[in-house]
């Protein structure tokens, strides 16, 4: 199947896609980086009346730091979060994950928009904007509405984004300087493949040794959605994280996932590797943190 045999509109400003977007008579996708739109159409999957390609628009390309939080476009890229030095210094939880997304042809091509959109529970971007308690801002043409991302995903490729919405703005809490992330993956990084298991992690240090006040575990590829490991949280801020204490949280993941079996993996082996990332993330924020 060529592109050429579907239709594609170029609007300049939102209100122009909106307009688009609500066209009820036939159906429309948005394209951005088109890294997941292209390949599913391929597949037969996906294929819309008319394509909306955004990928020019650069009002929704773009990072800063405002009262209330630190806003990103849409369709900004990974690469331009991998270069941000704003994200480098308060949500490098983000920038760690968004190095580990494809190759660098991905990287520059992909956003973090359409990572969000297509809602895949392998989506490297998405843990490390669970724990930095991501709003996500939906706008159409009756308005706009702000989506807290613990209630934006309602399972595999789908979310509560309804016809005729788009995402126009994310915003994240930026990270404090007591507090350290790490994005952790298993995947056969140079066949540039999604992910086995991926985990982000971002703890709240305190004054003591090895002390961690609270801590936000978000492991993807282990269940429909992005799963925040509750219990493993709880136990984080109980005791220092001695080497003996990391093992008994990262045992606790366990029973948090709940992943399937698939060609990819077992859910076994997703099981024992959801633990292992988990405790390989908590060693290496602990030697970074004693470093400082």
């Amino acid at each position: 199947m060529k592109v050429s045999e579907i239709d594609m509109v170029t609007p300049e400003t939102v209100e122009e896609c909106l307009y688009y977007l609500g066209d009820k008579e036939k159906t429309v996708r948005l394209l951005a980086g088109g890294t997941d739109a292209v390949v599913r159409m391929k597949d037969n999957a996906g294929r819309p009346e008319t394509w909306i390609n955004i990928k020019g628009m650069n009002s929704l390309r773009y990072i800063r730091e405002e009262k209330n939080g630190i806003h990103i476009g849409p369709l900004t890229t990974h690469t331009d979060i991998i270069q941000s030095k704003l994200l480098q210094e308060k949500a490098n939880v983000l920038v760690s994950a968004s190095n580990e997304v494809g190759g660098i042809q991905i990287q520059n091509m992909g956003t973090i928009g359409g990572n969000l959109a297509t809602a895949s529970p392998a989506g490297d971007t998405i843990p490390p904007l669970f724990t930095l308690d991501a709003q996500i801002e939906l706008s159409s043409l009756g308005g706009k509405r702000m989506v807290p991302i613990s209630d934006f995903f309602i399972g595999p490729g789908k979310t509560v984004q309804q016809a005729g919405e788009m995402i126009t703005n994310i915003i994240i809490r930026p990270q404090a300087k007591n507090e350290i992330g790490i994005f952790e993956k298993l995947g056969p990084r140079k066949a540039q493949s999604i992910s086995i298991v991926n985990a982000a992690i971002i703890l709240t240090m305190g004054e003591g040794p090895r002390e961690c006040l609270e801590g936000k575990i978000a492991f993807g590829s282990v269940g429909p959605t992005i799963i925040r490991a509750g219990k493993c949280e709880r136990m984080l801020s109980l005791a220092p994280l001695t080497e003996e204490r990391i093992r008994d949280v990262a045992d606790a993941a366990w029973k948090e996932v709940m992943p399937i079996s698939d060609g990819r993996a077992t859910a076994k082996y997703r099981r024992s590797m959801a633990s292992s990332l988990l405790a390989r993330g908590l060693y290496r924020l602990m030697k970074r943190w004693e470093e400082q």
